[in-house]
């Protein structure tokens, strides 16, 4: 079940480059029998095989400047693992200077419609398709404007096919003057094409950077790094927790490949996004360490996954600081959110949980505590409250490791936020004619905080 990823603007790329190169090295790292179908499976998963056989990453790389889809293929072919195709990109010689109507309206068209070409291409090379992951930034021109285009465009044309936006959401303290207004508008039209729209936010990985990874000067290498190892947890091969524990396949016995095919991206969608009106999701990811501290740490997995669900009610990034005191069972704080008229408690419910866990004894993983119907909305299905992957391959150096992917309301306090502020500055009318030169008007803005608004009111409402 093959993926192929298209990589947008700076973020999108340099991403995307440190994704495949964490997901070869993590598929290739075990060199024993038993990992024989974890390793082809995942090469045939992001890769495909050139006349040499070298091994191609399935992906369409994507810029209005040239330098960065440079690099990516330089930086790439250097490593002489594996490399990009040269003829599967696309760039113009100038950006679209943080600014998402440049992106949607000047360059989109014609981008959007040779990108697809690309992606058609891609996906002749792969003998079964799993989905398509979209990777880009919300507050930026190329990766959001040109981003949100293309992801309408591949939905119109792959109606079928599972189409998953990998975004990156901008530092709180301000990248970009107006990226308020471009997050509003690539989340507004993203909700329209997009079958699920993962969120990983820059204050998040900077904070893992300094705190668990004790770095002092952190670049967005490091921060790329710390975003291909989570999104490499949840895509790599895995088999359902119900077959592994049935023991419905022995390792070497042939059944693998069945069971991975059945957790593909369009299964991670299908588990975590039954409603069209619930479609972000956060990654959570534990442990995560230097690498000279692995020699001297153990993990059992009652204490990762005791640590992981805290995450989860809290909706902690990491797990150092986290509040200990809410439970499901005490009454909680309450916060009021004056844009939409409700409180929200500082338990973070959840609509739909993906936890996938990866390494040695997973016997004696116990996942009750995730199946809790405390953590999830009254208005949830049971059926799509958890679902539960592993897999006994040790992933990216760690003894033990566990991610979970959810749709939850951890979302809520990020959007209330944003349509704070980006409200403040419409009301003056802030930087609005850098929109109207390209024919964004108020009312187009006005619609999008309309749809977004109504978003942040689904998710606050969930109990």
């Amino acid at each position: 079940m093959s993926i192929v990823t298209v990589q947008l603007g700076q973020c999108g790329n340099q991403i995307g480059n440190c994704l495949f190169s964490t997901l070869l090295a993590d598929s290739t790292r075990d060199t024993t029998k038993n990992s024989s179908y974890y390793e082809q499976e995942s090469i045939e998963r992001f890769f495909h095989r050139d006349k040499a056989g070298r091994l191609v990453a399935r992906a369409v790389l994507v810029d209005m400047e040239p330098k960065v889809v440079q690099q990516s293929l330089t930086e790439a072919a250097r490593s002489k693992k594996w490399r990009y195709n040269e003829n599967s990109v696309y760039y113009q010689n100038r950006g679209s200077g943080n600014n998402w109507a440049n992106g949607y309206v000047s360059y989109g068209p014609k981008a959007a419609e040779k990108v697809a070409d690309l992606v058609q291409k891609q996906l002749e090379y792969c003998d079964h398709v799993g989905g398509v992951m979209v990777m880009m930034s919300v507050a930026g021109g190329t990766g959001s404007g040109v981003g949100a285009r293309v992801t309408e465009v591949l939905h119109d044309m792959y109606p079928n096919t599972t189409l998953l936006n990998q975004t990156v959401w901008p530092y709180s303290s301000g990248e970009v003057i107006v990226q308020g207004y471009n997050t509003l508008l690539t989340l507004s039209h993203l909700y329209k094409s997009s079958d699920a729209i993962m969120v990983l936010y820059n204050d998040q990985l900077h904070k893992t950077c300094s705190q668990l990874l004790k770095l002092k000067h952190i670049s967005f290498g490091d921060m790329n790094n710390v975003a291909s190892h989570g999104l490499a947890s949840i895509l790599q091969p895995a088999v359902p927790l119900d077959c592994f524990n049935n023991s419905l396949f022995s390792r070497g016995g042939g059944n693998e490949r069945f069971l991975y095919s059945m957790c593909s991206l369009s299964e991670l969608v299908t588990s975590l996004c039954p409603h069209q009106h619930y479609k972000l999701l956060s990654l959570k990811s534990i442990p995560q360490m230097p690498d000279t501290y692995h020699a001297y740490t153990s993990y059992l997995w009652a204490g990762l996954l005791r640590h992981l669900r805290q995450m989860l009610l809290t909706d902690a990034s990491i797990s150092e600081g986290m509040d200990w005191t809410v439970t499901p069972e005490v009454p909680l704080r309450q916060r009021h959110l004056p844009n939409i008229d409700i409180s929200v408690s500082s338990l973070s419910k959840s609509l739909a949980n993906l936890l996938i866990l990866r390494g040695s004894d997973l016997q004696s993983a116990d996942v009750s505590p995730f199946k809790d119907a405390k953590i999830y909305s009254s208005g949830a299905s049971p059926h799509f409250n958890l679902q539960s992957w592993v897999h006994w391959h040790p992933f990216n150096k760690y003894e033990k490791s566990a991610s979970v992917l959810t749709n939850s309301q951890g979302i809520v306090l990020p959007l209330n936020t944003l349509c704070q502020k980006s409200w403040d500055m419409f009301a003056s009318r802030a930087y609005l004619h850098q929109y109207a030169r390209y024919g964004i008007s108020e009312e187009d803005m006005l619609e999008c905080f309309v749809s977004i608004e109504q978003v942040l009111k689904n998710y606050a409402s969930l109990k």
